[in-house]
């Protein structure tokens, strides 16, 4: 009973087991699933996988097991397919990819001999941290099962050692953190011209490396072109750059702004980072379009489809249509207060 999402997007996974009666069917498991995890299932009949924002087809469970039971005749309702590749060639490609990981730390670390902390984070950026302590993970998971080269094992452990402080953060930036700007169209937001994707907020001084990846997220940039950029002042105006940001990006800047609140007030709740890997729960809607930082919602994309209000529009107006004369050192009144979303 042990599942691993090897190379598919965020799946979510439920298992259903009898109670006892044909009619009853008992749901027994029910989670979001990143890329590259291994799952413990309990013990079930039926392993459902699904996109994320799917409803789970708990109707055609129950449909397949009255038929297997014998109950019902099974009217076309359930699909199903004979896996042709075999677990092993999967778990080989997993061990494959891991062990190149630890090849990676090894040419870093073979004239050092130990893996530290402060040498990790001049070589590799967050996100690949991130990749290689899944993969140190991974190997450690399976240390005396199967033949592994031992300095494999050796690198793995030391990997995790020294990573364990911030292990949280750099795993949610293996999965929140991967570059994205040659993906994103460049067009400037304002003339249409092309453009590069220009950062609304920096990571306060202090932050650790290790949760400053979020200023490098899609919700903190804007596209523009240099002539648009010091026609606004965009890199002296603070109010310029928040409206910029608000309102290109509406209810997902307001939950990025959320969590950079919270940690320079030091008022950040504990959170699973593993299921929400970019802000809390709390800071975001139930979709993307509403500013969620789920494992389902992290995917970069571009602006085309969030959910802007009134305040929104009116803010990225300011943008549009204003030159630089505005209030110094003014926030926008409503996303310095967070006013409650309008219904």
């Amino acid at each position: 009973r042990l599942f691993h999402t090897f190379f598919c997007p965020p799946l979510r996974i439920a298992a259903y087991a009898a109670k006892g009666t044909v009619h009853d069917l008992e749901k027994v498991f029910d989670r979001l699933v990143p890329p590259w995890r291994f799952v413990r299932i309990p013990k079930a009949l039926y392993i459902v996988e699904v996109n994320p924002g799917n409803d789970l087809p708990e109707e055609s469970v129950k449909a397949m097991y009255e038929y297997e039971s014998g109950q019902v005749h099974l009217a076309g309702v359930c699909g199903a397919w004979e896996a042709t590749v075999s677990l092993n060639s999967l778990l080989l490609a997993l061990f494959a990819q891991s062990v190149a990981d630890m090849r990676r730390v090894h040419k870093v670390y073979q004239k050092r001999g130990v893996v530290e902390l402060d040498v990790m984070r001049e070589q590799f950026p967050v996100w690949m941290r991130g990749k290689i302590a899944d993969s140190a993970g991974f190997l450690m998971d399976f240390a005396g099962v199967y033949d592994v080269p031992r300095p494999a094992f050796s690198l793995a452990r030391q990997v995790l050692q020294a990573e364990n402080p911030f292990l949280d953060e750099i795993l949610a930036a293996g999965i929140a953190g991967v570059p994205w700007q040659k993906d994103f169209a460049n067009e400037c937001l304002r003339c249409g011209k092309p453009a590069s994707w220009r950062p609304v907020l920096s990571a306060p001084d202090g932050m650790p490396v290790e949760s400053a990846w979020r200023y490098l997220r899609p919700e903190n940039t804007v596209p523009l072109c240099n002539k648009c950029a010091a026609y606004l002042g965009w890199n002296k105006s603070e109010p310029v750059r928040l409206d910029a940001g608000w309102g290109l990006w509406g209810m997902r800047f307001e939950s990025f702004w959320q969590w950079h609140r919270g940690w320079q007030g030091n008022k950040l709740p504990q959170w699973d980072r593993c299921e929400y890997p970019l802000w809390p729960h709390e800071y975001g809607g139930n979709s993307w379009a509403d500013g969620s930082g789920a494992v389902k919602d992290v995917d970069p994309r571009p602006p085309k489809g969030v959910r802007r209000l009134k305040r929104h529009k009116d803010a990225l107006s300011r943008v549009l249509g204003a030159a630089t004369t505005r209030t110094p050192n003014r926030y926008p009144l409503s996303i310095r207060g967070l006013i409650p979303v309008e219904q």
